[in-house]
């Protein structure tokens, strides 16, 4: 560890896989009975059980997202998307409007997806809260997306940056700001490296790949203080921790035919969770709330149902 960087707020993790695989096997089951239709309290239930489960100084993080919300978005989102393919169907020759549309679906569903989970997140009673807005994150958005089909990929890495720039500009922590540093460069030669290597290694390199790209962004997360005073979060996640969870992780999951899975997870969970440090120098016992309540979770949805990571 580097002592040069106290440790002073902490973060854990304490999920138990016996305990996530009664809510796993749960949400399968109903969500298989309902026919899809429980997929959204399914979602709550997890995210619920992982936000508790993780702590800041003790405290834990709650989700305040419900099945009831997320259904909404769930209906809105499908609704959208049978809208586009109902249209295919009746116009065959309008598919490529069809990708159209669902490309026009995508800033819209990263945007709202991370307005609602921050605003439906707290810590002692504090929220999370995004000031964006969707005009701008849509040009924004489309600009990226234009550089990065036109050089074939390659602008891809800065196109990250800029979302994920973006994003955490217009973020609070109560009333404290959230900016992100990093830059299309270093994250591009991240990547080169990464994909270079765990190719001619087999994919041995591919969790130090992982660690690299995990430590890029969490290292360039900054909190800025009322007082102006900025401090920058911290990763300390090696290369070696992990390969060991990702190696014993699949062969968990591959002896026992994924019944491993919760387990696995919540081992990933804790790595990742615990890697994490916050500079002792920001105040968190003078944080206010300062935030708008937001329940619309259709661009949540819309995530889901566009195989869309966010970022």
């Amino acid at each position: 560890m580097n002592n040069a960087y106290p440790q002073h707020h902490n973060f854990s993790f304490s999920g138990e896989g016996s305990r996530f695989f009664g809510i796993w096997a749960v949400n399968i089951i109903l969500t298989i009975l309902t026919l899809g239709l429980y997929y959204p309290w399914a979602k709550a239930a997890v995210r619920k059980y992982l936000w508790n489960e993780t702590t800041l100084d003790g405290d834990p993080f709650v989700y305040h997202g419900t099945g009831k919300e997320m259904f909404r978005g769930f209906i809105l989102a499908y609704g959208l998307i049978f809208g586009l393919s109902f249209m295919v169907y009746l116009f065959p020759m309008a598919v490529i409007l069809f990708y159209i549309g669902l490309i026009l679906l995508g800033p819209i569903a990263i945007f709202g997806a991370w307005r609602y989970r921050l605003s439906r997140t707290s810590w002692r009673g504090i929220f999370f809260s995004f000031r964006g807005n969707l005009t701008d994150f849509v040009k924004l958005y489309f600009k990226n997306i234009f550089l990065t089909i036109i050089t074939f990929g390659i602008y891809g890495s800065w196109m990250r940056v800029n979302i994920l720039t973006y994003l955490l500009s217009h973020s609070q922590f109560g009333q404290y700001r959230l900016d992100f540093k990093g830059t299309g460069g270093t994250l591009f030669g991240i990547n080169l490296a990464g994909i270079f290597l765990s190719i001619i290694t087999l994919y041995i390199y591919l969790p130090w790949f992982i660690t690299n790209s995990f430590n890029f962004t969490i290292d360039n997360v900054e909190i800025e203080q009322e007082d102006g005073s900025v401090y920058p979060l911290k990763s300390t996640l090696l290369g070696g921790n992990t390969f060991t969870v990702i190696f014993t992780n699949a062969l968990m999951v591959m002896f026992t035919l994924g019944l491993a899975f919760p387990w696995a997870a919540m081992r990933s969970q804790r790595l990742f969770t615990e890697s994490v440090n916050v500079h002792d120098e920001v105040d968190l016992e003078n944080l206010q709330q300062d935030t708008d309540d937001y329940r619309d979770a259709t661009g949540d949805d819309l995530l889901d149902i566009l195989d869309i990571d966010l970022v």
